[in-house]
């Protein structure tokens, strides 16, 4: 389901040692030798004017030093292993800030173009480029090009959105063409494209599947389209009454159940899959939905990111009630938009602040905030887990993110 636009002074004298030939440091205090000797300025937890030559420091700086010998001390922890980018060669991680944690792919025969939707198939990524009318394919092993369908495809993707995965089909929102195109996760090939009649499509966007359908979040139609997976066919389209569709928006299945987002409507709309029927529309009081947007299930509860209200709406699946509404602190969260579940811990893409947040889904706990370095998040938005890393699509950025989970 995928999204609208609309440290301590120790950790930097870490990296300053790293940064400034810990190599050598380390090993002249392997063979017993003298070591260099590194002089800085200390100010509010920064250092300055590294050198191997000392210096006087500026009124209100405090002059600081160090060098690699003295005793050898216990060993500490293993840290985790990770990979220093897309090479392959191992690093220990004991702090994250001192591990590579992310790749960004763009530029070249990619083809991202405001890429937003983003969706799995169990071996590659797929990518809805809306002002690109194009989808692209990576490997999820590598982050390499696979194709990207665009021009004669029969598909005619028309501002393409949101791309959900069937277990064999991948299924293309368009939100201009008004029409939702299928392909074939196989090869790319296109199966059909679906508009017009009785579908209602209109301004589609999310799109998730539970099985054995299909369903699709009209945000214009104030509607939701259901369709058989097997051959595309219409099933019903629900509407009006005690729905309360206000442009609807993400959708996502819990096992049973589907949730929709009602970005205007400040709410949520509960749906039995089996037969397309109400069960319960969620707002006011402790919800504090504000303009929500992204819907994910996590095996028990349902997480709704709310744009405009810069927090994390947390329900229980089996009754809908409010378990808690994450917002402030160290959350960072600034027009949240797309959310991800990796099994244990909730990751939440935030389009304004140019950060992905995670969470333990256990508690809602801050794990970290991630941002800057050579990440490339630049206003992300979708977001997808591959069983190991994290996907992440930049529309601001025109490229994709891989985010190492751990």
């Amino acid at each position: 389901m995928l999204i609208r636009k609309l440290p301590r002074w120790t950790v930097a004298v870490l990296l300053s040692i790293s940064a400034f030939g810990a190599g050598l440091a380390v090993s002249a205090a392997a063979s017993g030798t003298p070591t260099t000797t590194f002089y800085a300025c200390l100010h509010n937890g920064a250092l300055s004017k590294v050198s191997t030559s000392a210096h006087t420091c500026s009124t209100d700086y405090k002059a600081v030093s160090w060098n690699a010998t003295g005793p050898r001390g216990i060993q500490g922890p293993k840290g985790t292993k990770g990979t220093n980018g897309r090479d392959g060669s191992p690093v220990a991680c004991i702090l994250v800030t001192l591990c590579a944690w992310s790749t960004n792919f763009s530029g070249g025969s990619y083809g991202f173009n405001v890429p937003y939707g983003i969706a799995f198939d169990g071996t590659h990524l797929w990518v809805a480029n809306n002002e690109g009318n194009s989808v692209t394919e990576l490997n999820a092993s590598d982050g390499s090009l696979v194709r990207t369908l665009s021009g004669a495809l029969s598909g005619g993707f028309n501002f393409p959105y949101g791309i959900a995965f069937d277990g064999t089909h991948l299924w293309v929102t368009n939100e201009i063409g008004k029409s939702v195109t299928e392909l074939n996760a196989s090869n790319g090939s296109w199966v059909r494209t679906l508009s017009g009649g009785s579908y209602g499509f209109n301004a589609p966007f999310g799109v998730a599947f539970d099985g054995t359908h299909v369903w699709v979040a009209n945000q214009n139609g104030d509607s939701v389209t259901e369709l058989n997976a097997s051959d595309g066919s219409w099933v019903r389209t629900l509407s009006g009454g005690s729905y309360g569709f206000n442009d609807p928006y993400g959708v996502a299945f819990d096992g049973t159940r589907l949730w929709v987002t009602n970005q205007t409507g400040n709410s949520v709309t509960e749906l039995n899959a089996s037969n397309g029927s109400w069960v319960r529309t969620l707002s006011g009081g402790s919800y504090g939905f504000d303009f929500p947007y992204g819907v994910a299930f996590d095996g028990t509860h349902v997480w709704v990111t709310n744009a405009f209200g810069k927090s994390v709406t947390e329900l229980n699946a089996s009754n809908g009630s409010w378990v808690r509404t994450l917002s402030g602190g160290s959350y960072g969260f600034s027009s949240p938009r797309g959310v991800a579940v990796d099994g244990t811990h909730l990751w939440v893409t935030n389009f304004g602040g140019n950060s992905v947040t995670e969470l333990n889904a256990s508690d809602g706990s801050w794990v970290r905030t991630l941002s800057g370095g050579s990440s490339g998040l630049n206003g992300p938005d979708g977001i997808a887990f591959d069983g190991t890393h994290l996907w992440v699509t930049n529309p601001d950025g025109a490229s994709v993110t891989e985010i190492w989970s751990h």
